[in-house]
């Protein structure tokens, strides 16, 4: 008998000392998680810090000094920077030229869609259509934008040169006006039209088969498919294109720069070329500094008119 009580209580030590243990482990692993996520939390915030937070904020202090970019001196002009923004007419004509990037970059998400919506389906060649619409993507920026200065050369340009073999008058695609500015926007679109188009497929092949199948059944017609179903189930696919859209047609750079230079006298610079050309050939850190803090006001504020637009209220 005294033996049995003696086994049952030697039992119950070793059950407790397992459970004491698997909970120590269990407490351990959990403390590891927490400093495994803690770290995975760390890391991005400390970089955002550094490389995006920190210089945002920085240049908004700027934008309130008078400072050349070199001296140690900065003189403190309030607002100056500000209203000189908003008073000089290179402002306005930058919006302009930087509305005809935003025109053609509603053709391109349109264009884009369309070209999804074909590719969806069940085409001869499919696979081989997505590679050579997507291809332009891959192609760097600058070098895109020097092909197409050869081919906008009134001299050397390609369609020039086939238009003078049977005696006609070559295109002048620059011509020195506004129309230029949707010259080199037709290169953004030429290029990320198949970027838009392959997010858009792979929104549309995640919508079930279902829904088409039993609209059909319903009588439903292939533009009424697209309104009523298509288009309602890639809503969030179209508001996240626009968005990046909107932003990348406000901060177009390459085109301008390495074609025409913002020229002739201003009518195809864009805030960004605007910004370059008098933080560095000017010398006037605080004007750039403001520029870019009221392109980001205007690019939050269109963030902000589209997720209204949208319906979007978080």
């Amino acid at each position: 008998m005294g033996n049995s009580v003696e086994n049952l209580g030697i039992m119950d030590i070793i059950k407790n000392f397992f459970k004491k243990k698997e909970k120590n482990s269990k407490h351990a692993l959990e403390k590891q998680k927490r400093r495994i996520i803690i770290w995975f939390l760390v890391g991005p915030l400390v970089l955002l810090t550094l490389f995006i937070y920190y210089p945002a904020i920085y240049q908004f202090i700027l934008s309130f000094f008078d400072w050349d970019g070199f001296s140690k001196e900065k003189t403190f002009v309030g607002l100056y920077q500000y209203k000189d923004v908003f008073t000089d007419r290179s402002t306005l004509m930058t919006l302009q030229n930087n509305f005809a990037y935003f025109v053609v970059m509603i053709m391109q998400t349109i264009l884009a869609l369309y070209l999804a919506i074909v590719l969806d389906g069940n085409i001869r060649g499919k696979n081989f259509f997505k590679s050579v619409i997507f291809l332009p993507y891959i192609l760097n920026g600058i070098a895109v934008a020097f092909m197409f200065a050869y081919f906008y050369n009134y001299d050397s340009s390609p369609i020039n040169q086939f238009l003078r073999m049977f005696g006609l008058e070559g295109i002048k695609f620059l011509k020195g006006s506004y129309t230029d500015n949707f010259a080199l926007a037709f290169i953004g679109m030429w290029r990320y039209t198949g970027f838009n188009m392959i997010i858009f497929l792979g929104a549309l092949q995640s919508i079930p088969k279902e829904l088409y199948e039993a609209a059909e059944i319903d009588g439903a017609g292939y533009f009424q498919l697209i309104r009523y179903i298509t288009i309602p189930n890639i809503k969030t696919i179209v508001n996240v294109i626009l968005l990046l859209g909107i932003n990348g047609s406000l901060q177009a750079y390459y085109e301008p720069f390495a074609i025409t230079k913002g020229g002739p006298a201003g009518r195809t610079n864009t805030f960004i070329t605007s910004t370059l050309e008098i933080a560095f050939n000017f010398r006037n850190i605080g004007k750039a500094a403001a520029l870019s803090f009221v392109l980001l006001t205007i690019i939050f504020t269109i963030i902000i008119i589209q997720r209204k637009l949208f319906g979007e209220e978080n």
